[in-house]
């Protein structure tokens, strides 16, 4: 199964990860509603308003493609290991977050989850953020090749 997590690129229209996946098979569109996450300093109520009308939206749009919006609330780790007994996820997809370090340490918790069950995990770049460098040497090459980088298709 491709598992499409949908984080906070709350769209079907050049979405790289939603697309890539569909061209591989049979999906599973997820969004996970995590209370830690909500309760960071940087977060609001006004933003958790602003969500949920993004994911009405997203699953009326998913709906028109022969798909329902899963919603799960929890961890993202507790959540995706409990789909993975349920359904073995062969691949998952998301797009690289770059948001608060809250949801950075929660994505080193999730990629150590999937080495552990051996899942494929997919994390195509959506802008010119680049995650991980050993040093700024170079960034700006692989910032400006990002930013020249064609749409991908809209479904």
């Amino acid at each position: 199964m491709q598992l499409v997590w949908f984080k906070r690129d709350l769209r079907i229209n050049d979405h790289e990860a939603l697309t890539l996946a569909i061209s591989k098979g049979p999906i599973l569109p997820l969004y996970i509603l995590e209370p830690e996450l909500f309760s960071q300093p940087d977060l609001s109520y006004r933003h958790y308003q602003f969500l949920k009308d993004c994911l009405i939206e997203l699953d009326e749009s998913l709906q028109k493609l022969g798909q329902n919006l899963i919603i799960k609330i929890g961890s993202a780790t507790d959540i995706l290991k409990k789909i993975n007994r349920n359904h073995p996820i062969q691949t998952l997809w998301s797009h690289q977050e770059t948001w608060n370090n809250w949801t950075y340490q929660r994505d080193k918790k999730v990629r150590q989850l999937t080495r552990i069950y051996n899942i494929q995990w997919n994390e195509p770049r959506q802008n010119g953020v680049i995650r991980n460098l050993d040093n700024r040497n170079g960034w700006s090459k692989q910032w400006y090749a990002q930013m020249k980088k064609k749409n991908v298709r809209t479904l």
